[in-house]
């Protein structure tokens, strides 16, 4: 015969409230309130009534006081349930004995029915009810944790497991941490010490699906917003990393919905194959069809490696369908710097080498480390350490003469007293120094050009003829110099080559400048004729056709956005003395003021142009047609007159559009073009840190994620500048040898 089942059991009390909806229950919640037990039991004191885990009760009924059962004729059966653990049995004098007639909660002192005859089941019911109750409350009644809506106002905060994997992917892209940094001890153990008792940790397996889901649910945002774009240029570049693996990178440039400049990494993919055109064109056409910008690529600037030509050549016929391939090709112009630069610096090797050997003696024995900061300590100069220039990149070399030309004098004295060359005497004479001052000064216009070129959110496109004309001013300034004559020949060499012929999108983003306008422009191609010795004419000539025509190709696409607005006169013009800045006699004044460059002579009545005017380049293609009045409107009309840095291009445009309806639309094209690849090449940086040494496992596809996630958290931010340069900077700055660089 199986053993009776003991009512008093931990096991009997679970069955009895199994089927709650806190079936984790502790034994605390199942028993109730112990304290209520214990107040019972002080009214109606019964030294034979205990309770205890696994004890069995006394055969007494409940709470009887000894006045009841020393009155009664029987005696009292032993109550089998254990609900009464939790309800107080109430009596009442009935025939001279006691009778039980209700049972009191513990819980919600509330009175239920409970005669001897009667049964439990209503109360083991009411229990049920009356503990999910209580637990309720006392979880409402728990303190909470709040936080402010973006109005101001507060709301509950509750942790969300899905919100924490989330972020954490974001902060491992972000920060590029590893990819296992979620199951960190260290990282957990803070999180849930210092912020979150209830954070869980998440394993490096799950936190890779959750990178790849978010990643889909950014990429489909980005696509989303690329769909009310009208048209996107493209910059692409190839990079080599130290795992032994290539990556082209393909960036979109556009303008939002409210004329601002935008960035967006949309591919960094591998390419495991030979860097031919064809696999170059094939990876890029994929990529542009993937985010439907087949029909919307306006330009792609590219380095001017053959490869890079040969897949233009191919993609042309596919992604021309915008307004044409006029402008599909562009050539990136820091490239075209870096050549220019690095052709003249060759000359200057030998004496550059000395410097590269003294600082790397010095760097090469952290004993010698320590003696050069006493020794600047002792000199009242701050101590620091030197970085090596890089062969391929020659800002680097810029910077590297920048920081070392303020340490002549404790530099020169450190080097000669612990350095002991064979050959000669000194390492480092006054000549060397003499060389790197002129080397320095010489280019910082072409290291500021490069920065100011490479910006992100600023136009380039409109700058870049400025920066032709002061490079070919700096070049003629310098031609004559004996020391510097050797190495101005090569570079006005190569600057012939590249920039002789002016390319087509400068010269129209030139003229979409309201400052500048077709006269403006005119002028500009009069100052470089004069300093190149080449005659422009038939070029200007030929940008007027090119502008007419593409112009006509707007107006037939986008013409329908015109509404129909009174006829507008063109401005009378400015007064003859107001145009001095630009076009006065003395070029000094007008190139403060505009840009043109510095030290060039030249005069506003010279015969090329005065041979020309903005009515007559386009007399021919505009008279009698409303098709160019937009064009011809905006050309004849005054020149703004703001030459700060502060003017913004882009609002004008915005602020002019009705006026401009189509005219705004092929400016807002021109003026987005990037004239370098230095956005493809700063998503080579991001990837460099996300591919270090102990990361080099990772797959093609999480790299390009991670460093596509990280440049969209930051386009969010609007904090996507020049990484490159920046972290370049920064790498031959923080060099500093005192106590607090190094805290």
């Amino acid at each position: 015969m199986e053993p009776r089942d003991d009512p008093t059991s931990i096991n009997h009390e679970l069955r009895l409230l199994g089927d709650t909806e806190d079936g984790d229950m502790g034994r605390d919640d199942l028993f109730g309130s112990t304290a209520g037990i214990a107040d019972s039991n002080d009214l109606n004191p019964s030294p034979n009534v205990t309770v205890g885990e696994g004890e069995a009760r006394d055969e007494q009924t409940p709470n009887v006081p000894d006045s009841a059962r020393s009155g009664s004729k029987k005696r009292a059966r032993s109550s089998t349930s254990s609900v009464w653990l939790d309800f107080e049995a109430l009596y009442k004098m009935q025939d001279g004995s006691n009778v039980r007639y209700a049972a009191k909660c513990h819980l919600c002192k509330a009175q239920l029915s409970a005669n001897s005859a009667g049964g439990t089941g209503h109360l083991i019911r009411h229990l049920k009810a009356c503990k999910l109750k209580h637990a309720r409350t006392l979880s409402a009644m728990s303190q909470s944790m709040l936080q402010f809506n973006p109005d101001g106002s507060i709301r509950g905060w509750e942790y969300c497991p899905l919100v924490a994997r989330m972020q954490l992917v974001r902060l491992i892209a972000r920060d590029d941490l590893p990819i296992s940094f979620g199951e960190s001890v260290a990282f957990v153990e803070y999180l849930k010490l210092a912020h979150n008792p209830k954070f869980t940790p998440v394993s490096r397996f799950t936190t890779a699906r959750d990178i790849a889901k978010y990643f889909t649910e950014r990429r489909g945002k980005v696509i989303e917003s690329l769909t009310c774009v009208s048209s996107v240029a493209l910059t692409s570049d190839i990079w080599s990393g130290n795992a032994k693996e290539d990556y082209l990178s393909v960036v979109a440039h556009y303008v939002n919905n409210c004329w601002q400049l935008e960035k967006r990494i949309i591919a960094l993919t591998l390419i495991d194959c030979s860097h031919t055109g064809e696999n170059i064109a094939e990876r890029v056409h994929a990529v542009v069809s993937a985010y439907g910008l087949s029909e919307k690529v306006f330009s792609i600037t590219l380095d001017n490696a053959s490869s890079n030509t040969s897949a233009i050549v191919k993609l042309s016929p596919t992604l021309s369908a915008y307004v044409g391939p006029m402008f599909v090709h562009q050539c990136c112009a820091c490239h075209i710097i870096n050549l220019i630069v690095k052709a003249g610096l060759k000359r200057l090797k030998p004496w550059l080498d000395a410097f590269r050997t003294a600082i790397a003696f010095l760097n090469s024995s952290n004993q010698r480390i320590a003696s050069f900061k006493s020794y600047c300590m002792s000199m009242g100069v701050r101590p620091r350490k030197f970085g090596l220039d890089m062969d391929v990149r020659w800002n680097s070399t810029y910077l590297m003469l920048k920081h070392l030309i303020p340490y002549k004098s404790t530099f020169s004295v450190f080097i000669q007293t612990q350095y002991h060359p064979t050959e000669r005497e000194t390492l480092l004479s006054d000549a060397h120094w003499y060389i790197a001052e002129k080397v320095l000064t010489f280019l910082e216009l072409f290291y500021d050009s490069t920065v100011a070129l490479s910006a992100v959110y600023q136009p380039t496109s409109t700058k870049i003829l400025h920066h032709i004309l002061d490079f070919a001013g700096h070049l003629r300034k310098y031609e004559n110099d004996d020391l510097l004559r050797e190495i101005v020949v090569p570079m006005k060499s190569k600057y012939l080559k590249y920039w002789k012929n002016i390319p087509m999108l400068y010269a129209f983003a030139f003229i979409m400048d309201p400052r500048a306008k077709m006269r403006g422009f005119t002028k500009a191609l009069s100052l470089l004729s004069q300093l190149v010795g080449t005659d422009y004419s038939s070029y200007l000539s030929e940008v007027r056709s090119n502008l007419t025509n593409l112009f006509n190709k707007y107006y037939s696409k986008f013409g329908s956005v015109i509404v129909q607005m009174p006829d507008q006169e063109p401005s009378t013009g400015k007064k003859e003395t107001d145009w001095g800045k630009l076009y006065g006699p003395s070029i000094t004044e007008s190139t403060s003021t505009s840009g043109f460059g510095s030290g060039i002579s030249t005069s506003s009545s010279s015969p090329f142009f005065m041979t020309t005017s903005a009515s007559a380049l386009l007399q021919a293609a505009t008279s009698g047609t409303g098709i160019g009045s937009e064009l011809s409107t905006y050309l004849d009309s005054d020149t703004v007159n703001q030459y700060s840095d502060s003017f913004q291009i882009l609002n004008w445009w915005n602020e002019h559009k009705q006026t401009y309806p189509v005219l705004s639309i092929l400016a807002k094209d021109i003026i987005t073009v990037p004239v370098s690849t230095i956005s493809s090449e700063s998503a080579f940086s991001l990837t460099g840190r996300i591919i270090e040494d102990r990361r080099r496992r990772l797959k093609p596809e999480m790299v390009e994620m991670l460093a596509c996630i990280k440049d969209w958290e930051a386009a969010d931010a609007r904090m996507q500048h020049t990484v490159d340069d920046k972290v370049l900077q920064e790498f031959y700055a923080n060099f500093g040898l005192d106590d607090e660089s190094y805290v």
